[in-house]
């Protein structure tokens, strides 16, 4: 079985600019995402991932020229990291193919990456403008197709929005049976974004990790949605067809105190 390290980052929002966007005029927001970006950037570049994905909302409803922004980020910050970038309900798709080019697509919006023998799936469950997902039709034929040969060590699917979710201000209309029927492949792991909220939960046999973003959490209590400054992301390691998950949180700021030998570390904890 092959190790992998993943950096697992999330609804990002970048924009070169956020003059009359919601960060400002409703949130009123004093550091907006893009330091927690480059903050998440560097912190999750130390650890020496084989790989950085990207579940959507890469930019928030932005331009070409903010997805070339971004690539200049993950290209001063992340640079020589393979990355896998996912379309979210913020993104919009003819910018992000404008200023994000990814080759060897197997369809309009989704394809497949070969890692040390896993196989990456991304897929797109975004529509332009809704807040809800949807994994239906041609793209479910497409992807239970490309699982009839399973990978040398599993496959992990990447995609914006949560199959299910603890959250309760948005739903996805998954294929029925769909979940069934990934029971019967090799997938081990669905890594996604979108609820601004970190949660594992299984589905059947698969894992699915839902990360925090890179804007702002959010909590569903009762009947309120309560904005939160909670960032974060999580670095995952697959080990024997199963996944360990270790969620960072981020600031824009060093958040190391101090550093001490291992040997000595018995004598403060």
């Amino acid at each position: 079985m092959g190790s992998l390290k993943i950096a697992h980052l999330t609804d990002l929002h970048v924009r070169r600019n956020y003059e009359n966007t919601m960060f400002e005029t409703e949130l009123k927001q004093r550091i907006l995402p893009v330091p927690y970006v480059i903050a998440g950037l560097k912190e999750a570049v130390k650890a020496g991932p084989d790989v950085i994905v990207m579940t959507g909302d890469l930019v928030h409803e932005g331009t070409a020229g903010d997805y070339c922004y971004l690539k200049q980020l993950v290209k001063k910050y992340a640079a020589g990291i393979p990355v896998l970038p996912v379309l979210g309900n913020h993104d919009y798709k003819a910018a992000f193919y404008e200023g994000f080019p990814e080759e060897d697509r197997q369809g309009p919006y989704y394809g497949t990456c070969m890692l040390s023998g896993y196989r990456f799936v991304t897929l797109d469950t975004s529509v332009e403008g809704s807040g809800d997902g949807v994994l239906r039709g041609e793209q479910v034929r497409w992807l239970l197709e490309e699982l009839k040969t399973p990978a040398p060590n599993g496959t992990i699917l990447l995609g914006h929005h949560p199959f299910e979710s603890q959250q309760a201000w948005f739903k996805t209309d998954v294929e029925d049976g769909l979940i069934e029927a990934l029971q019967e492949t090799d997938v081990i792991a669905y890594l996604c974004g979108h609820a601004h909220y970190c949660e594992s939960r299984t589905l059947g046999k698969i894992l699915q990790v839902t990360g925090e973003s890179f804007d702002y959490g959010v909590e569903t209590m009762g009947d309120e949605v309560i904005y939160t400054e909670v960032r974060a992301y999580n670095t995952c390691w697959p080990e024997n067809r199963k996944v360990i998950v270790h969620t960072h949180a981020v600031t824009p700021n060093d958040p190391v105190i101090c550093r001490i030998p291992l040997n000595n570390q018995d004598r403060r904890n």
